[in-house]
């Protein structure tokens, strides 16, 4: 409960600066006659709702913020947000796609396979936003996938280590490699986040087997005996309070959070030397979605200079707009996706099927069901 208070003061917080910072930026709300049109159909529209698995509440409060600000939304609007786990996301949008009725308009989840099936079998309402020319070229370097105009990548993230200096045996704990976690001394003290819940950790698992070797998630298994859970929110807590020290998987933004809720902690993040499994973040308005409109406008919105610097500095993941500054204070935590190293992967042949096998190695590594 605490907790809850502390994030809706500092939600109420963030908004505020957010105003302060964007109320005198030159040129910032205008719009040529398309956009104007646009906005004007949406707040006929007086809703839009997205699904995903990343924006935490006080995010979505200054994305809110922004969002009405930027086009004049009025105070009626409903900007609603729904946050699961990857692969309920992708369960609520097929259950709604096969049922042909929606209650939300944009799915957006790390998750390529189910986007190419979808847009397959002619889910998506085509459209492509106009910011989206400020992400093609990245898009391309990075080996991104994207598929215009039925969906977007404009955003990734990656999973990391993450460990709590301040548990006892933990204070020049340093991890370099993926191998560092190979250590019998980390037994019992070790999160190995639970892949059978999520497209994104199934992604994460197939890149490191096939850079680390079939046998480096037994290995680890072997030594370390991890303990098994799902929401990185979750993970982060229980190495906060030292119950398991180790999180083998977490979001780097998840510590920028945490240290911004509480700069006491002293949290170890690793880049480890191999490199990072680099999920993309598709975004998809749904065909037959009920408010059209709205959903194209925030798909411009989470595009634009202003959003994606918005969902950046909540959030701090990787921007995959063209020239993108990542503020300094997210900096320290997530660097600009030039500065990371990422591992082959071959999002092509990484199917629903093979999803499912290495959601299926992981039950038979770890010896779950």
């Amino acid at each position: 409960m605490e907790r809850q208070r502390r994030i809706g003061r500092m939600a109420a917080a963030w908004a505020a600066m957010t105003a302060l910072c964007l109320a005198g930026a030159p040129g910032a709300w205008g719009a040529d006659a398309a956009l104007a049109k646009l906005i004007e159909a949406a707040k006929k529209e007086g809703e839009v709702h997205y699904i995903d698995a990343n924006v935490e509440p006080k995010t979505q409060a200054g994305l809110d913020w922004a969002f009405r600000k930027k086009y004049g939304l009025p105070e009626s609007f409903k900007f609603t947000h729904t946050l699961q786990g990857t692969g309920q996301v992708v369960a609520s949008a097929q259950q709604e796609i096969k049922a042909g009725r929606h209650t939300f308009d944009i799915v957006s989840v790390a998750a390529p396979s189910f986007f190419k099936a979808a847009a397959k079998a002619g889910d998506f309402l085509a459209y492509l936003p106009a910011g989206w020319k400020s992400y093609e070229g990245q898009v391309k370097r990075l080996g991104v996938e994207a598929n215009p105009p039925n969906w977007i990548t404009p955003l990734a993230y990656a999973f990391v280590p993450v460990w709590n200096r301040k548990c006892p045996g933990f204070a020049n704990v340093q991890i370099k490699s993926w191998r560092d976690l190979l250590n019998p001394a980390f037994k019992g003290k070790l999160i190995l986040p639970d892949v059978r819940k999520s497209f994104s950790y199934a992604a994460s698992w197939a890149g490191m087997e096939a850079a680390l070797g079939k046998d480096y998630f037994p290995k680890l298994v072997e030594l370390t005996q991890p303990a098994i859970f799902f929401r990185t929110e979750e993970n982060m807590q229980k190495a906060i309070s030292c119950e398991y020290p180790i999180s083998v998987w977490q979001l780097s933004g998840r510590v920028y959070q945490r240290m911004q809720e509480d700069p006491t902690l002293n949290l170890g993040v690793a880049w480890p030397q191999e490199g990072l499994t680099l999920l993309p973040l598709p975004f998809g308005i749904l065909k037959g979605a009920p408010h059209p409109n709205a959903a194209k406008l925030l798909i411009e919105f989470f595009l634009s200079e202003e959003g994606v610097r918005e969902y950046i500095s909540g959030e701090a993941i990787f921007s995959l707009r063209e020239g993108f500054k990542v503020p300094e204070v997210v900096r320290r935590y997530t660097p600009g996706v030039a500065q990371v190293k990422f591992l082959p992967f071959n999002w092509d042949s990484f199917t629903l099927q093979a999803v499912r096998k290495a959601q299926d190695d992981f039950r038979r590594v770890l010896k779950v069901d």
